[in-house]
């Protein structure tokens, strides 16, 4: 018997006590007059950064730039994919509720709130799935989606930095690194050295299997690789604000869409709900913060569009997903993640107070819960012993989704297909990102 049909045999819960926080205007000084901006990296998990106690030293900068900047030990993702998770962003919604038929419904974004608050308002994308034609450009006067190399990228960035600079602005720059391929790079020998032979040798491309725990080891240093390239990406763009004056008055965030997996769950990329994929990092930097500190404060990137704009002293819709955290808020709230671009495999999760629970859709129905205090690599389903807690849990899915969970994903993505509104050439890029097969 599944945990929803013990949920009528069990009773519903009453709902969870709130547990009150002051907000991070604690932490962070006033933002008034600042411009924003964020940097995101695709397929960064946090655990791959020295900042989140990794043992190889893949970020040399963004620790560095930690250190003197508030960082999140407990932020989320509110799906595992660029699009589903880019559209939780900006919009501060599910993106069950807002990305429908394979494209952002429109939509309050937290770039249109900044727009009609003054802001010069600015995107640079390198990942095809964030194209127009999906409706991501709204709110920013200047919108691009491009599939270029990252250096490449970096250069479009600073000229776009150099435009706004005697604006008041709001941006957002995405480097597609580390996503696949992951590529042999002499940059980054300490951590990926050079081979002759082997199938990843030289790159992994889009999609990749792995035959043995040495290709998993190559292929691993690989994208570690990538994770120093964008550290070095990020130097590079860091320094060029500075050259522009823009460091005593830009807010600067750092964070990624979703993680990546490497078999700590049976799969490779970024196909599911577990720790590796759903944890990134955030890094908010403000000019009047005189030292670092960090905060276990429960994060889901719905909650960035209501921040931020709080920050800004802007007021955000009433009926969005995500909270204000900058003002105080209820830390003791649930926090979902949802798997609906892979029909093969739809699922969600929620989690409350390190109690975590997954729901299975496709391709068969399943349930697990861990407790992530004791089991943060999510290896001991507790499911059978705690069918009390996976319930409760379940009973607040339903309820933010405002019907069966699982049914919220199939009728946001029935009868859609990846390539739904892209041109032939930018399906080739996504089918050499590894999207398509």
């Amino acid at each position: 018997m599944g945990i929803i049909a013990l949920i009528f045999l069990l009773g519903s819960c009453g709902k969870d006590e709130t547990e009150y926080h002051p907000g991070l205007k604690t932490s962070v000084p006033d933002s008034g007059g600042m411009n924003f901006l964020v940097i995101s990296f695709d397929a960064l998990r946090a655990d791959a950064l020295g900042l989140y106690g990794y043992h190889r030293d893949t970020s040399p900068t963004l620790d560095r730039f930690a250190e003197q900047a508030l960082v999140f030990d407990n932020a989320y993702t509110a799906s595992p994919t660029t699009p589903t998770s880019f559209a939780a962003a900006f919009s501060g919604q599910y993106p069950f509720r807002v990305f429908i038929g394979w494209k952002l419904i429109p939509t309050i974004t937290l770039a249109s709130l900044m727009q009609d608050s003054g802001f010069h308002t600015f995107g640079f994308f390198n990942n095809v799935q964030l194209a127009a034609e999906r409706n991501f450009g709204q709110g920013f006067d200047s919108f691009k989606v491009t599939t270029w190399n990252d250096e490449r990228v970096l250069e479009e960035a600073k000229g776009l930095l150099s435009e706004a600079a005697e604006r008041r602005f709001f941006g957002w720059i995405h480097f597609i690194s580390p996503h696949t391929p992951y590529k042999y790079r002499e940059m980054s020998t300490q951590l990926a050295g050079p081979q002759t032979e082997g199938r990843y040798a030289v790159t992994t491309g889009g999609n990749f299997d792995i035959e043995s725990d040495e290709e998993l080891k190559r292929v691993r240093d690989l994208y570690d690789g990538e994770v120093y390239f964008g550290d070095d990406l990020f130097l590079q763009l860091l320094e060029h604000v500075e050259s522009l004056g823009l460091t005593d008055n830009t807010v600067i965030i750092v964070t990624s869409d979703h993680g990546e997996e490497f078999m700590e769950h049976g799969q490779l990329q970024h196909n599911a709900v577990y720790q590796e994929l759903i944890r990134i990092p955030l890094i908010i930097s403000h000019p009047g913060l005189k030292e670092g500190a960090r905060t276990n404060v429960p994060f889901v990137n719905v909650d960035l569009m209501p921040t931020i704009a709080a920050m800004a002293g802007i007021k955000s819709p009433g009926d969005i997903d995500g909270i204000d955290l900058f003002n105080p808020f209820d830390a003791n709230r649930f926090r979902l993640s949802a798997g609906m671009t892979n029909k093969k495999r739809f699922e969600i999760a929620n989690e409350q107070a390190a109690n975590k629970f997954i729901l299975g859709c496709t391709p068969e129905f399943r349930e697990e819960l861990y407790d992530l205090l004791a089991d943060s690599g999510e290896k001991n389903d507790l499911i059978l012993d705690q069918p009390g807690q996976a319930g409760r849990l379940y009973a607040a899915m339903e309820s933010i989704a405002m019907s069966d969970p699982c049914k919220a994903i199939i009728n946001a993505s029935q009868g859609r297909i990846p390539e739904e509104l892209l041109s032939p050439e930018q399906i080739e890029n996504l089918k050499s990102l590894g999207y398509i097969q």
